[in-house]
């Protein structure tokens, strides 16, 4: 008799731990798939500034990091006062052609750019965009146009880079800030003055990117050179950028680590903690 009924309670027993295994194959499985593809890994590693998908050159001057299929952002690397300083700009990577956007400090580091671009993508720059008219910004551009890639901007920045050396810069955004290359929208937009008089941000609104110079990153907390900016408009910009772009997912300033909409407040403290010398 107890012989049966300890049988009986270890078939019960080998039923339910079945039933529980394959109920976690058909149930729990599905529900940490859908778990997983909820949670924004992807977005994680934007914030934090750090990607997977990184290019780089030899010497480590020259880096590209994937954002999405579409957008990366070039950084460039040149020591001042024996400090490596980064410079960001973004490349589209659109079906109509590849688009930059800013040229770099200067023409070595601009053409080590091209040949990252071509070797990589296998595509030549059809265009290239201009956000200001400082060195980290413009001072490539005469290797972009020795290789026939037009460069284009808007008056105000085409006017400002002439007075400061550099010249044909085609000013077409002022008929055009808003186009289209591929299935990208690429907006452009003069939100005031800020770090330079003529700065421009360059909004993706499929992707709810957000690119500007005059912006701060997270680890910044004093204002850079401001040998051209305008300190008491500055902030009202970076409000205006606030009420126009409230939900950038994605913010890339002109220089370091990228992140999300908190960048914009956080230039606004930055600039509020500001006291001359």
């Amino acid at each position: 008799m107890k012989e049966n009924i300890l049988s009986r309670k270890s078939v019960l027993l080998y039923v339910l731990s079945m039933a529980l295994i394959f109920g976690s194959f058909l149930y729990p499985v599905e529900n940490s798939k859908t778990y997983a593809s909820n949670k924004s890994e992807g977005d994680k590693e934007i914030v934090n500034g750090k990607f997977k998908n990184e290019i780089g050159n030899k010497d480590g001057s020259v880096k590209l990091s994937k954002i999405n299929d579409e957008v990366w952002v070039h950084t460039t690397y040149r020591n001042i006062d024996g400090y490596s300083v980064p410079a960001n700009g973004l490349l589209i990577n659109s079906s109509k052609g590849l688009y930059l956007f800013d040229a770099t400090w200067n023409v070595q580091l601009a053409e080590e750019l091209l040949r990252l671009i071509e070797q990589n993508f296998h595509k030549h720059v059809k265009k290239a965009i201009i956000t200001h008219h400082k060195i980290d910004r413009v001072g490539g551009i005469q290797a972009l146009l020795n290789s026939k890639i037009p460069v284009e901007s808007t008056s105000f920045v085409a006017k400002l880079s002439k007075d400061a050396g550099y010249s044909q810069i085609k000013p077409t955004l002022d008929r055009y800030p808003v186009f289209k290359v591929g299935k990208t929208i690429i907006e452009t937009y003069y939100p005031g003055e800020g770090h330079t008089k003529d700065n421009i941000v360059v909004w993706l609104p499929q992707y709810k990117i957000l690119f500007g110079d005059m912006i701060f990153a997270l680890e910044q907390d004093s204002v850079g050179i401001i040998d051209e900016a305008n300190m008491n408009a500055w902030p009202y910009t970076m409000q205006n950028l606030i009420n126009k772009y409230p939900d950038a997912k994605v913010v890339i300033p002109g220089h370091k680590n990228w992140g999300d909409f908190s960048l914009l407040p956080h230039t606004i403290e930055n600039l509020k903690n500001y006291r001359p010398v």
